[in-house]
């Protein structure tokens, strides 16, 4: 088991392009709500829409529980998510909300890339 910390505010440290670079080209995001993104434009609309709406100027935690290796090629990630300073209309109370996730990460051209998203289970802390 792996354990490890993540902090990245989208908006400012870094950006769309940055991140839509961590994934394979044929990337699938699967939201907490269950919206579903394909690819790198589909997922450059969904995510910039949340980083310019409700999650504008937020604070991104990610905590790492697990990674299994599939193959050499192939591994998924278990792990958390929280999230600060959110428009209340995201389900946060005192602006914050945690959800859980699942990645697949491929091996590609020598580099690791994200080839799902999976994250589920929105909450709010103290529900």
């Amino acid at each position: 088991m792996t354990s490890s910390n993540a902090t990245t505010r989208p908006g400012s440290e870094g950006d769309l392009d940055g991140i839509l670079a961590c994934l394979h080209p044929a990337a699938v995001l699967v939201s907490p709500r269950g919206e579903a993104a394909r690819g790198h434009r589909e997922i450059r609309t969904v995510l910039g829409r949340l980083l310019d709406g409700e999650a504008a100027g937020s604070l991104h935690e990610s905590t790492i529980d697990r990674v299994e290796f599939v193959t050499d090629d192939v591994a998924v990630v278990d792990g958390r998510a929280r999230v600060t300073g959110v428009a209340p209309s995201l389900g946060g109370e005192a602006a914050v909300v945690v959800h859980g996730f699942i990645d697949v990460l491929v091996r590609r051209d020598g580099r690791w890339v994200i080839s799902q998203i999976r994250a589920y289970g929105l909450e709010s802390p103290g529900r």
